[in-house]
């Protein structure tokens, strides 16, 4: 009789009447008998997805393969989604699930949808040397789903309508693949192999792919940079476009068709290649050094090589690769064309680098065209204005980036190279030298940190510098990119900023020398190139909302140049392609600079009036002293300026937060007659004539509202005096002799200061509340959740007063069996009060990071300490009444998990057996296991019966106590090598392979378990051995055959202390269920790893009984790769006894265990040894719609073993011992199912053997079909 078997319905009993229907002949038979675990639930949620209104994210799963005797990938995606395949370095296979559906308006559809997608899951099975990739997706039956509407038909919608996949793997570049997506893209990055893709709907990008390509596309787009390897390779779309560049001479067969669309191929200008053209349209354009071969009727370029057939719809063209294009992205889509240098003047006078853009050096600066958002199609509701100027020494940048009245600049970020790209910034892309590939790229926020860095690549994005809130949507792992950059190059920028009501601006000097070492900036150079830069600026807006300070949403991207790309517009750096003056220069999107020298009195100004400033008077300010508003212009008395630099003061000076108003007035000052010209007096004259200008109170106006002056038609030694006479009306203005900075114990009060410009002086008090809330958002938006800011002004002292917030109570959810107490202090934070509990520390300054270090913490003390304890659902913070409040959900272990299974057997002692089983786990006193099972023969109307209790103990390295009674039939033969499964043979053809004896009485054990794969266990057995005898003859096929007797053994009580040491290191691996032990057993799909099994047994002397003997046992057993899907496996095992052995537990040899080719136990004895040597090739596939592994194997083998009673001397000479010696050869081969999931491995195994003896002969080998692996 076979073991006590949890399996409900195991592959041995299907397969058993399945071969009683067919009426199949049956030899030997031997089965495992395995033990399916319980389903795996769904990974926990990952917080790293972000739920968009239209869109549930379901949890993103990773796996990791090993990439030994990998040489092949397979992935079918039948389901909508994109699959991305990224080369690596790494030496594993990485791949990532990520899933998302369409939201719908219904919040129980909802919540089935989220259980749906945290519920698709994938497997990877390697078979032979290729890894199957399978997408499975959950069962819709109502017994498999927890969460199951009963309208199935809305479940089937869930799954085929709005379902979105992406499976990213990242692997060794040496692969070949087969990929095919029914409706999405596929994406291979950097592969050296055979590429096999297909899909239906979507597109195919190849990114600097090497290898023989077949691809097809029925509806969809081919795209990429490619390099060739000899063979055929075929690309076709039914209804697309392919564009491809070629990045390297090497020349092979091509067949190329793209229906419905155009092909664009760019080859090296060396290129060798016959050209079959077919253009329905007739639209072929080739650029390439080529003749027209009339006889063939193909285009022959650089004297002719392989043949390549191009067949399109539309235009075909054949274009020249420049060889500096390694590093460009083939399908970008838009060329940029350079046909325009922007003029960039020389500065007179180096800007104050301050942040304050009223300077009069910036007056005369180039001014960039306005931001346009990232496709360039409108312009972005915040505006960006950039002014550029240029010395000896550095490049200059101002920007003035304006802000709606609602918002403030996002800040977080304080150090130099750190991500500055989360903030609202500025970034910069400079290439002083636009023949290299090289440039350069900084980030600047409205405080003045900035991260720089040397690019040395361009590429696709980055994980690194996409935005926090981006990166929620984005997976690290499967993000792989050709960018390239030294973020260890610094600049040494100097960068002022400051912060207004209305826009925040900044001021960089970047010294040339770090940017060219030999700068030239001779303006008379022929050289194309020389004085002319490459450059970029763009701007992320990233806002908070003033009411409310929580962050915004949603960003604004903004360039000067756009990069045309809606996707990430984030990414300034994705390559594209030139054209114009720079043809054949692939690199991030860049407009043209060119360095202009301009004399202090250019011609472009020599119409423009000049005036010296006689002097200059404020009027209207009361509280603003005079000198203070004076000492804040750039123009003061004596100075020479002109009309336009006038108007530009009057508009810094509207943008001044001290005042609400200002206009202006001026008067001519009359010379001493002794000095004056009457030139001048004419001009005067002769322009007031004109009609050209009108005197308005004084000040002197054009149409366009400008001040104007005097002709500039005077002489260049006379230039008029104005009187300038600014009159202002104040906003509400307070002045702080000092700044104090109080509460703050984060950040010190210098670098608030700094950060903020808070420097002594007058305020706006629309200023101050900003700075207010701007010092709020900053702690905010670094994880202080509950930081508040205030400010008073008392005896001309500005304080602003910063309580960075603590916790006030904390609250646990779900726990009710885990105490509060326990719960606190596995959490370790302290509170702003004694939450019923007296700290004996001040409180914590609460922030974000802070508290998910004590989570964390919290969960690695009580996975450790409690057995009660799950994990952590979910955790956060919030504002409650006046208090500041963390709430943690508990999730705590269930109290009970039943489990069950049927008892269905055969034998000749009890007929057909019937029964059941089960467990139930509880957690009532931490974890226990209670178990038991009863049957019954129906021919022998005996029962049998087993129950026991198990109780654990911690949970890392597991420690179990165990006692049980039973009643149980057992089998005459070793107790921990494989048994053959005989129900199937002895029922359908009659066999008695198998002795059986009745074992009852009880058992009590401890096992320590260090892991979940090993076990050291010690047990006592008492019991009593009885009889069985034969109490049917009944077979399916021999009905009249009387089957042999059952065999008596020794009767008596055995008493025994056992010690049971085993491990398993396999790379698959399977379980067994022995009287409700687990056992480690074979399986057919391992390849690598070790399976040991060691044990001592001490019956009778002083534990009493009837049978006294010392029996040592071991069973090791290595499988071992060779290449590929070749394996070699052995098995070594011995079995002692140093007195002689009841006969029930006579150790035998033969058949499908032992020695294959001897008959089954034809050997006995109390001692054994046993060597098993196999050399096996195993190949796997993963079926098309099928949620399993299908495989076959073929095996050859040695068997060899040797037994002898224990009073024996079996190595008294090598002669004895040969002579005992019993061998076997043979062959096999199996075929195996390994569904996805739990479920153990069904297997169906058939083997040739022959002893190796005096009358060896092929003529009658024995023949052994077996359902499960022998070792």
């Amino acid at each position: 009789m076979l073991p006590i078997s949890r399996t409900i319905f195991s592959y041995s009993y299907l397969f058993y009447f399945f071969m009683l229907t067919l009426n199949l002949p049956v030899q030997h038979t031997y089965a495992a008998d395995h033990e399916g675990e319980g389903s795996t639930p769904p990974p926990p949620v990952n917080d790293s997805i972000r739920e968009t209104q239209t869109l549930i994210v379901g949890a993103a799963s990773t796996k990791t393969f090993s990439f030994a005797d990998v040489y092949h990938i397979e992935l079918s995606l039948n389901i909508s989604g994109n699959i991305e395949l990224i080369a690596t370095e790494d030496e594993v296979i990485t791949v990532t699930l990520e899933k998302q559906a369409r939201e719908t308006t219904n919040t129980q559809q909802d919540d089935l949808i989220r259980d749906y997608l945290d519920n698709i899951t994938f497997t990877g099975t390697q078979s032979n040397d290729t890894l199957q990739l399978r997408i499975q997706l959950p069962d819709t039956s109502a017994e498999t789903q927890p969460n199951s509407l009963s309208n199935t038909i809305a479940l089937q919608e869930v799954r085929y309508d709005g379902l979105q996949l992406k499976c990213t793997i990242k692997t060794p570049p040496d692969v070949s693949v087969k990929l095919y997506a029914k409706t999405g893209d596929i994406s291979l990055q950097r592969i050296r192999g055979k590429i096999e893709a297909s899909t239906e709907t979507g597109n195919i990008h190849l990114n600097e792919t090497l290898g023989n390509y077949n691809i097809r596309v029925t509806k969809g787009n081919i795209d990429g940079k490619i390099l060739l390897t000899h063979g055929e390779n075929k690309l076709e779309t039914q209804n697309g476009s392919i564009g491809l560049v070629v990045l390297d001479p090497v020349a092979t067969p091509m067949d190329i068709t793209a229906q419905g669309g155009s092909i664009r191929l760019r080859l090296p200008e060396n290129y060798a290649a016959d050209i079959e053209l077919e253009s329905e349209k007739q639209q072929i354009v080739v650029n390439l050094p080529a003749q027209f071969d009339d006889e063939t009727g193909l285009t022959i370029i650089n004297d002719g090589g392989p043949l390549f057939r191009l067949k399109a719809t539309n235009a075909i063209s054949l274009l020249p690769r420049s060889t500096s294009g390694g590093n460009t992205s083939a399908d970008a889509e838009t060329d940029l064309t350079i046909d325009f240098a922007q003029p960039v003047p020389h500065a007179a006078e180096p800007p104050t680098i301050d942040g304050n853009l009223s300077e009069i050096a910036w007056q005369s600066a180039a001014r960039l065209s306005p931001f346009q958002n990232p496709d360039g199609t409108d312009v972005p509701s915040n505006s960006t204005e950039t002014f550029l100027l240029w010395d000896t020494e550095n490049f200059y940048v101002g920007v003035k980036a304006y802000m709606s009245d609602s918002l403030l600049p996002y800040i977080s970020q304080t150090q130099h190279d750190s991500p500055i790209w989360e903030d609202e910034c500025i970034e910069i892309l400079i290439d002083p030298n636009p023949k290299t590939d090289v440039y350069y790229h900084l980030v600047i926020n409205p405080i003045r940190a900035y991260f720089d860095q040397q690019v040395n690549t361009p590429g696709e994005p980055s994980f690194q510098f996409a935005p926090h809130d981006v990166q929620l949507t984005l997976n690290r792992k499967t993000m792989q990119t050709a960018f390239k950059a030294d973020s260890a190059w610094d600049s040494n920028a100097k960068v002022g900023s400051q912060i207004n009501a209305t826009f925040w601006s900044l001021e960089i000097a970047l010294p040339r020398k770090m940017l060219e070492p030999s700068p030239k900036m001779d303006p008379q150079s022929t050289l194309s190139f020389e004085n002319k830069w490459l450059f970029n600026i763009h701007r992320k807006m990233h806002s908070s909302n003033i009411a409310s300070l929580i962050p915004a949403t949603s960003r604004e991207y903004s360039y000067w140049l756009p990069i045309y790309d809606t996707e990430r517009p984030w990414w300034p750096h994705s390559p594209q392609e030139y054209t114009g003056p720079l043809a054949g220069r692939y690199g991030s999107a860049m407009g043209l600079l060119e360095f202009i020298t301009l004399p202090l009195a250019s011609t472009d100004f020599a119409s423009e009036t000049k005036i010296r400033v006689a002097t200059l008077e404020i009027k209207g300010n009361t509280t603003i002293p005079t000198e203070v508003v004076q000492q804040s212009l750039p123009i003061q008395p004596e100075d020479v300026i002109t009309s336009p630099q006038l108007s530009w003061l009057i508009a810094e000076l509207r943008e001044q937060d001290w005042f609400q108003d200002v206009r202006l007035e001026t008067r001519q000052v009359e010379r001493d007659s002794e000095e004056a010209n009457s030139g001048q007096q004419s001009a005067v004259s002769n322009q007031q004539e004109t009609g050209m200008e009108e005197r308005k109170g004084g000040r002197l106006e054009d149409e366009e509202g400008d001040p104007t002056f005097p002709s500039s038609n005077l002489p260049t030694d006379s230039v008029p005096s104005v009187s300038l006479h600014i009159r202002v009306t104040e906003a509400p203005v307070l002045f702080a002799q000092q700044i104090k900075i109080e509460g703050n114990r984060s950040f010190p009060s210098r670098f608030i200061k700094e950060w903020f410009h808070l420097e002594s002086g007058y305020f706006a008090a629309t200023i101050v509340r900003l700075k207010q809330r701007l010092i709020a958002d900053f702690y905010v938006n670094r994880g202080y959740e509950f930081a508040t800011v205030t400010h008073r002004l008392d005896n001309d002292v500005l304080e602003f007063s910063i309580d960075e917030g603590t916790l006030h109570e904390i609250r646990f959810t779900g726990n009710s069996r885990i105490p509060r107490a326990e719960l606190l202090s596995a959490l370790n934070l302290s509170t702003g009060n004694s939450d019923g509990v007296g700290d004996s520390q001040a409180p914590e300054i609460y922030h974000h990071a802070l508290g998910q270090s004590k989570i964390n913490g919290m969960r690695r003390e009580l996975s450790k300490n409690s057995e009660h304890f799950k994990s952590v659902r979910n955790w956060h913070v919030q504002r409650e009444g006046g208090k500041n409040v963390m709430i943690v959900d508990i999730e705590e272990q269930p109290f009970a998990r039943p489990g069950g299974f049927p008892i269905l057997q055969f034998n000749r002692v009890h007929g057909l057996m019937l029964g059941a089983g089960g467990t139930l786990s509880t957690r009532l006193t931490g974890k226990e296991q209670v178990f038991g099972s009863i049957s019954r023969g129906f021919s022998s109307k005996i029962w049998n019966y087993h129950a026991g209790i198990e109780k654990g103990f911690f949970k890392r390295q597991m420690l179990k106590f165990g006692g049980s009674f039973y009643k149980l039939t057992d089998v005459s033969s070793n107790l921990y090598l494989h048994q053959g499964n005989a129900s199937l043979s002895a029922s359908y053809y009659g066999s008695a392979f198998q002795d059986y004896y009745q074992r009852q009485g009880s058992q009590g054990w401890i096992t320590y378990a260090p892991s979940e794969w090993s076990y050291l266990r010690l047990e006592f057995t008492g019991e009593r051995h009885d009889n069985l005898s034969k109490s049917t003859d009944w077979s399916y096929l021999n009905r009249n055959l009387i089957k042999r007797g059952n065999s008596r053994i020794n009767r008596g009580q055995l008493r025994s202390l056992s010690l049971v040491y085993a491990f398993d290191t396999r790379d698959h691996r399977s379980t067994t269920t022995r009287h409700f032990h687990t056992l480690f057993s074979a399986n057919e799909r391992t390849r690598r790893g070790w399976r040991g099994h060691f044990a001592v047994e001490i019956a009778g002397n002083s534990f009493g009984g009837d049978h006294a003997f010392n029996f040592y046992r071991f069973e090791l057993t290595r499988y071992t790769p060779l290449s590929g899907s070749h394996h070699l496996n052995i098995r070594i095992a011995g079995d002692f006894s140093d007195a002689p052995l009841p006969r029930q537990r006579l150790l035998h040899l033969g058949g499908g265990n032992t020695v294959r080719g001897h008959d089954s136990n034809v050997f006995a004895g109390d001692n054994r040894l046993l060597l098993n040597l196999e050399y096996r090739l195993i190949k796997e596939t993963i079926p098309n719609e099928q949620d399993g592994v299908l495989g076959w194997t073929l095996s050859c083998f040695l068997d060899a073993g040797s037994i002898w009673w224990y009073d024996d001397a079996p190595f008294s000479d090598f002669e004895n011992f040969m002579t005992r010696l019993k061998t076997s050869v043979g062959i096999g081969c199996s075929v195996f199912w390994d569904p996805f999931g739990n479920p153990p491995p069904w297997s169906l195994a058939l083997e040739v053997a022959e002893p190796l003896n005096s009358s060896f002969s092929l003529r009658n080998p024995i023949i052994i079909l077996r359902l499960d692996r022998m070792f």
